[in-house]
């Protein structure tokens, strides 16, 4: 099969807007492409600050990718932070897998966490925990700021036999890492049936397929108040419309990491979170993208007065 891959570069304060414009065009998701560079084989990356972000999305070709195309391309021109217009461009499955591969290298995060492509050789080290990896047609590589910031804190919240859900899971990246790091069962969703194939595979090569059961799913339909670990790595805009199951399927004393966020839309989502009964505990940040720690709240949310609100209103 043919597919258009389409590309468009931006400043980083403008990935996160840029990206829920390709989201609404391509629903199989969007891959957020920091500029890092590899300085070795087993590892080692830079940051170029000075390099623009890249987003890459992947329709199958025909009559209907390039009407998306050509409605993307006009939503486009209206968002501030284009660095390089988008560009479209027919490959086949088989390069297009090639193409993406030779950027995808093994990434160290944390204490002890190591991201190893399934393609690439890595000699484990005492005390490391190595997550195969090959996201195929999903997307969660390890190579972003937000799903390193998520990676960092699974190592540091899970607790032995943690029951926990993974929301969004796309390549299984974090589900898989949490399993690997002592949880005893990894709920792990998506609504893009590539990405539940990719978790499942990823799973069984990192030997928790027993531990991680991924399924097509929505937060929505999760369990409410069962999980003591939530991970919601997705976007401002979901985090806000999903606030409220979010924080729902949290048991008493669990967490949720929340990221995929940019700084900028940071106090909307505590807002939202807050409205649902959520409490946020801790916010880290990298690279102008954020990830909230929240518990749910000891006392219930404050729901707004029925009378209205005759005071003047102060504009922005």
């Amino acid at each position: 099969m043919d597919y258009l891959e389409l590309t468009v570069a931006v400043r980083p304060d403008a990935a996160e807007a840029a990206a829920d414009l390709l989201r609404r065009h391509v629903p199989a998701g969007v891959s957020i492409e920091p500029p890092y560079r590899a300085t070795d084989e087993e590892g080692g990356v830079a940051l170029d600050a000075r390099a623009p972000v890249r987003l890459r999305a992947w329709l199958p070709a025909g009559r209907e990718a390039n009407a998306a195309v050509a409605l993307l391309r006009r939503d486009l021109r209206a968002l501030r932070g284009i660095v390089r217009p988008l560009r479209a461009r027919t490959v086949s499955d088989a390069s297009w897998a090639d193409a993406w591969k030779r950027h995808f290298r093994t990434l160290r995060v944390g204490r002890a966490i190591v991201v190893r492509p399934s393609w690439r050789r890595y000699t484990k080290k005492r005390g490391e925990i190595v997550v195969d990896l090959d996201p195929g047609m999903a997307f969660g590589t390890g190579q972003h700021a937000t799903t390193q910031l998520c990676l960092e804190e699974i190592e540091k919240r899970i607790v032995k036999d943690m029951t926990v859900l993974d929301a969004g899971s796309g390549s299984g990246i974090l589900g898989i890492a949490a399993a690997l790091l002592g949880a005893k069962r990894v709920d792990a969703i998506d609504i893009d049936l590539a990405a539940v194939r990719a978790t499942k595979e990823n799973a069984t090569r990192n030997g928790a397929g027993r531990i991680v059961r991924a399924r097509r799913g929505s937060l929505g339909e999760a369990a409410s108040g069962r999980y003591g670990l939530v991970l919601a790595n997705l976007s401002s805009r979901l985090v806000q419309e999903l606030a409220e199951p979010l924080v729902a399927a949290l048991a008493e004393g669990g967490v949720a990491l929340v990221s995929g966020l940019i700084d900028a839309q940071e106090a909307a989502c505590r807002r939202a979170l807050r409205r649902a009964g959520g409490r946020v505990v801790e916010s880290r940040g990298r690279q102008g993208w954020r990830l909230l720690a929240v518990e749910r709240a000891t006392e219930p949310p404050r729901r707004r007065s029925r009378t209205p609100d005759r005071s003047p209103r102060r504009g922005r």
